[in-house]
């Protein structure tokens, strides 16, 4: 069954005076000066794993393995910070 969307969810949490966005499903990280930081580097992060994933011709099958099974070449990305 083909997915048209796939909603990964991150959550920031305080760390070491800083902040560190994570995105669990995946294994990504961003860390940051601020909240606003940590989430700007985890986008960073998840837009050269999925162009990595991508260009290795292997998005699908990640995504599957992290639990995404319907995973196409259309199918759309999203990131969503919880509070």
């Amino acid at each position: 069954m083909k997915m048209d969307q796939v909603l990964l969810t991150a959550r920031v949490a305080p760390e070491n005076g800083g902040f560190i966005a994570k995105l669990e499903q995946l294994s990504l990280e961003g860390l940051g000066d601020s909240v606003q930081a940590a989430q700007d580097e985890l986008i960073l992060v998840l837009r050269a794993w999925i162009e990595t994933q991508d260009g290795q011709d292997s998005l699908e099958k990640a995504l599957a393995e992290a639990g995404f099974l319907g995973v196409e070449e259309e199918t759309e990305v999203q990131l969503e910070f919880l509070d």
